[in-house]
């Protein structure tokens, strides 16, 4: 997250920079074009979505911005020492390794259900069902992004012809037709910056993260069903393997 705030600060001094260099600051500014833009591509965004799904979006949000780092790595390996701690100790072991997975809800779900007595088939259905639903809600707000990064533009185009409706009814006066002309292209600068240096980034960001989670809820539910079947930690580490970069492969001591 601090990389990514690091990353739209430099953009933002890269534009501000140019603006220093070619010309006026004060140019730049227009109350007006910032209104229709901004305010514009909120309202036309948010008419898209259903009265329900606030919150959810609100939600997702939060949670992805809350999320903890994740060490793929290390889950594999705790996984395979949990696989290993149920071949020594039986299935009895699962109970108490749940009170370390605090911030594994799907883990824990997991193993739940299968102490529940649902079979480890109908566990990984049920678990790749809730993995999907997650990826799903999270991407929602992604598109809704992308949607905003599509109308931002085109609100800018629709700013600058009003500007241009505007000068040419001042055309009698010479004199205003330079400034209104920068007015009216504004418009045109504010929404092509709002889509592709905020928008059109955090759309990616959050398709990075639903990536990154939907790889390790594949950990989470290859480990559950591995254990709810009793495989060798040996076969459960080709598996795990099969999921995490060559760096990060694990072996079952």
């Amino acid at each position: 997250m601090i990389l990514s705030l690091a990353f739209f600060a430099a953009s933002f001094a890269l534009i501000a920079a140019a603006i220093s260099v070619g010309g006026e600051p004060a140019a730049y500014v227009s109350g007006a074009s910032a209104l229709l833009v901004v305010l514009g591509t909120i309202t036309v965004t948010a008419a898209g979505v259903r009265r329900g799904e606030w919150r959810q979006l609100q939600d997702n949000a939060r949670a992805m911005l809350r999320a903890p780092v994740r060490d793929n790595g290390q889950l594999a390996r705790q996984m395979l020492d949990l696989a290993w701690r149920q071949r020594r100790e039986g299935p009895a072991c699962l109970k108490a390794a749940m009170r370390g997975l605090k911030h594994m809800p799907l883990l824990r779900q997991g193993i739940g259900l299968m102490q529940d007595g649902l079979t480890a088939e109908t566990v990984e259905k049920l678990l790749n069902a809730e993995a999907d639903r997650l990826a799903a809600s999270r991407l929602r707000l992604a598109q809704l992004l992308q949607r905003a990064a599509d109308v931002a533009p085109a609100l800018g185009l629709i700013g600058t012809l009003i500007g241009l409706v505007d000068m040419l009814g001042k055309l009698a006066d010479p004199s205003a037709l330079g400034p209104g002309m920068a007015v009216a292209l504004l418009t045109t600068l504010y929404g092509a910056v709002l889509a592709h240096v905020v928008l059109l980034p955090l759309a990616a960001r959050i398709e990075a993260h639903v990536a990154a989670e939907r790889n390790f809820h594949a950990l989470c539910i290859t480990s559950v069903a591995a254990l709810g079947r009793g495989e060798h930690p040996m076969h459960l580490e080709s598996q795990l393997n099969a999921l995490l970069p060559e760096a990060q492969h694990v072996r079952a001591a």
